[in-house]
């Protein structure tokens, strides 16, 4: 049993590997939108500083002042790049759609597990390509900016709870392909909803009081707010709201198994 899971653990390095040196070879196109990302942090503090025009830098709208807005702004033009997305669905799609995912089974790991190994790969390659030099160019325009330490534990897991969230979304959106003719629709669905209720265009904590609350309920804010919000200090991003991430990311993952395994009886009766 030992053995057995020293292997599939070293299967699942080697997937992470691949998926990180494939992020390095195309390091021309994470350069490009690693520079349209510092343009785009441009725009957004542009933006906001006009937003909170007449105030003295103290002013709060949400709870969260110019300085503490920008910063979120800034983080989530980098965090949307490097968090599993439009990409994994699409090319999970592509792959069962021409057959590839048939060669894919034959490997000695999860079908599940490989294709979570194979996009936290890819996170770590665009990070380190795209999202730590944006970040650190995007910290010094924005400086000050500090992080209380207390709430670095905290972060990691809220960060954490995001890869989970969006990577479920993307693998299920992609995996629906077994099952539906097209998934560009579900696709758009899924980014419209991320932009209306994960926050991936504004903090939450600056909808009206109702959209807000109703919004911390849904697994959509957990992918982008939550950890945004842990970034920048926001004080509506408390423990309450840290547990449904949690549980949604645990809910989500659950789904991603059983369709799984829905899926795949479904491919070998087709094939059968």
């Amino acid at each position: 049993m030992t053995g057995t899971l020293r292997r599939g653990w070293r299967a699942q390095r080697a997937v992470v590997g691949m998926q990180l040196r494939l992020a390095f070879h195309y390091r021309t196109r994470a350069f490009a939108q690693g520079i349209g990302a510092l343009l785009l942090i441009g725009l957004q503090v542009a933006l906001w500083s006009a937003v909170y025009a007449g105030g003295d830098g103290q002013v709060r709208a949400g709870g969260l002042t110019l300085h503490q807005t920008t910063v979120y702004a800034a983080a989530g033009t980098v965090w949307v790049l490097c968090l599993p997305g439009l990409a994994l669905a699409r090319q999970l799609e592509s792959k069962i759609r021409d057959g590839r995912i048939v060669s894919e089974l034959l490997l000695p790991t999860g079908f599940l597990t490989q294709w979570f190994s194979a996009a936290l790969g890819r996170t770590a390659g665009v990070t380190v390509l795209v999202g730590v030099p944006a970040a650190i160019v995007g910290a010094a325009v924005l400086y000050p900016f500090t992080l209380d330490p207390a709430h670095v534990g905290r972060l990691a897991l809220t960060a954490a709870i995001a890869f989970v969230v969006l990577f479920d979304f993307s693998y299920l959106i992609g995996l629906s392909a077994f099952f539906v003719r097209r998934v560009e629709g579900l696709n758009e669905v899924r980014e419209a909803l991320l932009l209306l209720l994960g926050g991936s265009m504004m903090p939450v904590s600056l909808y009206p009081a109702a959209l807000r609350d109703a919004a911390v309920w849904t697994p959509f804010v957990h992918g982008f707010y939550t950890p945004l919000g842990t970034l920048v200090g926001d004080p509506f991003v408390d423990d309450r709201v840290v547990v449904l991430g949690a549980c949604w990311a645990v809910l989500l993952s659950a789904a991603a198994a059983l369709c799984t395994r829905a899926a795949l009886r479904r491919l070998v009766i087709a094939g059968g």
